[in-house]
C-alpha cells in the first residue's frame, strides 16, 4: 500500500490521489521521469520525485518513523501492511479515580502477550512501549495514551499511533470496541461478554480491598481480549481499506486468536491459583457501586 501512496506530497490528498491512479500512475514506479510528461503539474513534479525518492529510501530501510513523517495521520494506517510486525496492540484500565490511575495494561505483539500491573512491574511499561514504532489502539488517541503521558511523563512518542476507532468509522464500523466486535463475529466467552469499562473499576477496587485473585485474574483476563482482538481488527480495517481504494495490493493475513488463548491461559494462571468461581462477574458488581455513566 505504501508505493501507492501520493499524500507524501504537499497539495495530493485523496482527491488527486485518486486521480493519479485513474491516469494509470498506480504506484511510485509509474510516476512519469523527468521529461516523461507531467504527473501532478510541471510546477510541482520534480518535488514530487523527490519526496518519492525519499519515501523509497525509507521503505528500503525499514525506517518507519521516516515514513511516518511523511505521511499525514489519518493515512498512517497505510504503513501496516509493510510493518505489522513492529506494531504493538494495548488497551488500559484504570481505578476510576479523578487522576485514572492506570490499573491492568496488556500489550500484544510479535514477541507475544505482556501484562502490566499497578504495584507490580507497571513502571517497566514505558520501555516496553519504547521498543515499537507503531501503536494500535481503539480510541487511544483521546483516552488510553493520554492517561499514560499524565503518569509517565517520559512515554516516548511512536513513530505512528493507529487509533482504530477513526479507522473504523471511514470503512462504516460504528460504535465501541465490543459492538464492532460483535459486528465482525469476534464476539468473546460466555462469561466475558457483557463486562464494561466499570466493571473493570469494580473488579480493580475488589482485588485491592479484599485481595480478590479471582477478581484479578477476570480483570486481566478481560483486559487481555481488549488488547489481542485489536490485532484482528486492524487485519479486517487494513483489508477493507485497501478495497475501498480498489488498489491492486495483497491483503494481510487475518489474525485468528485461537493462536494465542494457551498463552492468555498461562498469563492468567500465573496470577495465582484458581479458585473456579464462575460468578466472580456477578458477586462484584453487587458490592460496587452503581456506573457513574448510567445513574
Amino acid at each position: 500500500m505504501i508505493r501507492q501512496t501520493f499524500q507524501h506530497i504537499p497539495g495530493v490528498g485523496p482527491w488527486r490521489e485518486k486521480d493519479l491512479w485513474a491516469r494509470g500512475i498506480r504506484s511510485w514506479a509509474d510516476f512519469p521521469a523527468a521529461g516523461e510528461g507531467p504527473g501532478i503539474s510541471r510546477a510541482k513534479d520534480e518535488e514530487a520525485r523527490t519526496l518519492i525518492a525519499r519515501a523509497e529510501k525509507a521503505l528500503l530501510e525499514r525506517d518507519v518513523a521516516g515514513l511516518a513523517s511523511l505521511l499525514p495521520a489519518r493515512e498512517h494506517w497505510r504503513l501496516y501492511g509493510d510493518f505489522a510486525d513492529q506494531a504493538v496492540f494495548f488497551d488500559i484500565e484504570t481505578d476510576g479515580e479523578p487522576d485514572q490511575n492506570p490499573t491492568v495494561v496488556s500489550l500484544f505483539d510479535s514477541a507475544g502477550l505482556h501484562v502490566f500491573l499497578q504495584g507490580r512491574n507497571m513502571e517497566e511499561l514505558p520501555a516496553a512501549l519504547a521498543t515499537r514504532p507503531i501503536w494500535v489502539t481503539f480510541n487511544g488517541s483521546c483516552f488510553d495514551v493520554p492517561v499514560l503521558r499524565q503518569h509517565y511523563p517520559e512515554l516516548v512518542r511512536p513513530a505512528a499511533h493507529i487509533d482504530l476507532r477513526f479507522v473504523c468509522r471511514r470503512i462504516g464500523l460504528h460504535g465501541g470496541l465490543k459492538s464492532i466486535e460483535d459486528s465482525l463475529s469476534l464476539g468473546r466467552p460466555p462469561h466475558l461478554r457483557g463486562a464494561n469499562g466499570w466493571d473493570a473499576v469494580l473488579l480493580w477496587r475488589a482485588h485491592v480491598r479484599n485481595q480478590d485473585l479471582e477478581a484479578l485474574r477476570f480483570l486481566v483476563e478481560y483486559n487481555l481480549y481488549d488488547a489481542f482482538n485489536l490485532r484482528t481488527l486492524m487485519d479486517v480495517a487494513y483489508n477493507r481499506c485497501v478495497d475501498e481504494l480498489a488498489c491492486d495490493v495483497p491483503h494481510v493475513p487475518v489474525f485468528d486468536r485461537g493462536d494465542i488463548l494457551y498463552d492468555v491461559s498461562k498469563v492468567i494462571l500465573a496470577l495465582g491459583p484458581p479458585e473456579r468461581d464462575p460468578d466472580v462477574l456477578a458477586r462484584v458488581r453487587s458490592q460496587g457501586g452503581r456506573d457513574p455513566e448510567r445513574s
